[in-house]
């Protein structure tokens, strides 16, 4: 077993996929070492790995952390542990037995890349994740699509803007630079969130086309709900790489909140509301964490327990 590879896999009622899951990552040609943080799962989860995978590292919560925090868990124990490269991988994903293998041979020919992600297909793998597709198209991802239907040599990697984190590769360097997820976000956009500050370090994004999983998921009803709303604006405010203060934040919100009940809009009210509440509770906390995610070494990460 490689004691320098890692691959962390949260866990939340997530009986359906975790068998499949765990299998890829025991059946890859590159051999890793497996940390499962579970978010208090009630359906079987942490009952069936205790049983069917006992060389899994299973770490138990007593309430649902969220992805970001339960992740940051895991990169602790495995820092601690002497990791250096790092997969993070969602329970409803599954890996090819190359995919760990082809994404380490780029990062450590590519250090100036933060983040790795392999090509998401769906959970059948008879085309690409829906979402993925978004990620390579024309306007953030430069020359990919193109290459691909003129069958032009790929490249080893393709810059992209965005890459969802159900399969990411992180290197030691990466969370020594940029830290671990942001524990602002419980749960949607902490990966976009991740992905802005590795650009502020001037860490790079990119897909690796020969590196192939699948991502088990169905988003074709995604709409713009309340949550969302409120990471959009999240997103935004956090984003080192903009001008964004909490000040400046709090008067656009509560402009808008304004013009919302003058034009009888409840719902647009209702977003706009909920979200200058909840910033003015967390002033002094949002101020803290930009100061955390710029000025940091492994921010958010448990400091004593990085082996430097």
């Amino acid at each position: 077993m490689n004691n320098k590879i890692f691959v962390i896999v949260v866990t939340f009622n997530g009986m359906q996929w975790i068998e499949d899951c765990l299998n890829s990552i025991l059946n890859s040609a590159v051999s890793s070492n497996v940390i499962v943080i579970d978010n208090c799962s009630t359906d079987g989860t942490v009952e069936f790995i205790e049983l069917k995978f006992k060389n899994v590292l299973l770490v138990q919560q007593n309430k649902n952390l969220g992805f970001g925090a339960a992740n940051n868990i895991g990169l602790n124990i495995a820092l601690e542990k002497g990791g250096e490269y790092f997969v993070l991988l969602n329970q409803d994903a599954y890996l090819k037995e190359d995919t760990i293998g082809l994404l380490i041979e780029q990062m450590q020919a590519n250090p100036e890349y933060g983040i790795l992600s392999p090509v998401h297909l769906n959970g059948k793998g008879n085309t690409m994740d829906l979402l993925f597709q978004t990620y390579v198209n024309v306007n953030n991802c430069k020359d990919f699509y193109s290459d691909l239907f003129l069958r032009n040599d790929l490249k080893n990697i393709y810059d992209v803007n965005f890459v969802n984190a159900a399969i990411w590769l992180l290197s030691k360097e990466t969370l020594h630079n940029v830290g671990g997820f942001n524990p602002y976000f419980f749960h949607y956009a902490e990966d976009n969130d991740y992905t802005n500050r590795c650009q502020f370090k001037k860490l790079k994004v990119g897909i690796v086309p020969k590196s192939v999983a699948l991502h088990d998921r169905d988003v074709s009803d995604r709409k713009l709900t309340l949550k969302t709303f409120v990471n959009f604006n999240d997103l935004k405010l956090l984003n080192p790489n903009n001008s964004w203060t909490v000040n400046r934040m709090l008067k656009s919100i509560l402009s808008k909140s304004i013009l919302s009940i003058l034009s009888f809009n409840k719902r647009d009210f209702t977003y706009n509301f909920t979200y200058l509440w909840k910033t003015l509770k967390n002033y002094k906390l949002v101020k803290r964490i930009q100061q955390e995610s710029i000025h940091n070494d492994y921010a958010f990460l448990n400091l004593s327990l990085v082996k430097k």
